[in-house]
């Protein structure tokens, strides 16, 4: 329960123009978390969903309430009803049916891009996924697709089910394999995410609400740490600048593993050398340079290091069967001499 001295400002709209985004559903409070920082900008925003049902005069509560959240943004409604509602300049009501995917298309392409996607429309699971479909391509970076009233997703008559969502949560599925599209191709070279679904920055569910977050999402897998990707050169630099400003053997053995899942395990050494001179007994480092020195052929400084790191911690099975495994993989093989 929110107390009247702490209402946010959406909640206060929502509930002087009458929108049911507070009361029967507790939605506002979240938006304006989430909203808030584009409040000051011309945002386009796309409502499917005028309310009012097939009556012209009643409805676009919420449509207002945007446009007094939003002062400088353009409001777009879009209902299957004809609608006869004046809302002030800024907000325009559309006829045409979400069902529809070349109404959807040709929206898309005419009213577009928007920073504001939100479907309050008829909550049907295959209607809902095919907006998705069609209009979150028109959505800009750093933009959001809200999906309302995702209850109906467990509701038959709307085409949903109780037993795993139906359609509308295996369009989730698809949200979340999308955000993380280069996990899955790790795992299946030949796997295409839905299309445009590689741009989910963030995916976020409340209660009845999927928000959908679009921009960048190039940061690598950790099965595939590219040198070359924006994101690990950022990180790369930031780490190296703290490490060359307040060393920490810590934060040496990250930096080395970084480098190593990279494969540039010799500039991996580099760094686990320098840490150990420093802190010679840091078990992190040692049994991080035993594995680099490995995967560099070195059987010698392999064994080595986790001689040094047992003699550290000698109660560590999990040290001694390294060294003891390691031990045995570097030795050779003696061929008995026949009679």
């Amino acid at each position: 329960m929110i107390a009247d001295d702490h209402i946010d400002p959406l909640t206060r709209l929502a509930i002087r123009h009458g929108t049911d985004k507070w009361g029967p559903h507790f939605y506002t409070p979240i938006y304006h978390e989430l909203l808030a920082p584009l409040r000051d900008r011309p945002v386009k925003l796309l409502e499917i969903g005028v309310g009012g049902y097939g009556f012209r005069k009643i409805g676009g509560a919420s449509l207002a309430m945007w446009a007094d959240y939003f002062q400088w943004g353009t409001i777009i409604g879009l209902d299957v009803a004809e609608k006869q509602l004046n809302l002030g300049p800024r907000v325009t009501i559309l006829q045409g049916s979400q069902a529809d995917p070349g109404f959807l298309s040709k929206l898309a392409v005419e009213q577009g891009p928007f920073d504001i996607v939100i479907d309050d429309g008829s909550h049907v699971a295959e209607h809902v996924a095919l907006s998705f479909n069609k209009l979150f391509p028109a959505v800009v970076d750093d933009g959001y697709y809200i999906i309302e009233d995702v209850q109906t997703a467990f509701w038959p008559a709307y085409g949903g089910s109780p037993n795993g969502g139906g359609e509308t949560l295996r369009l989730a599925q698809a949200i979340l394999e999308g955000l993380n599209h280069v996990e899955v191709r790790a795992a299946a070279a030949n796997w295409s995410p839905l299309p445009g679904t590689d741009r989910i920055k963030s995916f976020r569910a409340y209660h009845n609400v999927f928000v959908v977050e679009k921009g960048d999402n190039s940061e690598p897998s950790t099965q595939n740490l590219d040198s070359g990707n924006s994101h690990v050169v950022g990180a790369l630099a930031l780490i190296e600048r703290e490490m060359a400003r307040a060393p920490t053997a810590a934060g040496l053995a990250h930096l080395g593993l970084m480098y190593s899942l990279m494969g540039q395990n010799q500039r991996a050494f580099q760094i686990v050398q320098q840490g150990l001179a420093a802190w010679p007994q840091d078990l992190w480092l040692l049994s991080l340079g035993s594995r680099v020195a490995g995967y560099l052929g070195d059987a010698t400084t392999q064994i080595k290091l986790l001689e040094r790191a047992v003699a550290v911690d000698p109660a560590d099975p999990v040290l001694s069967n390294m060294l003891r495994q390691t031990r045995e993989a570097s030795s050779p093989i003696v061929e008995p001499i026949s009679g």
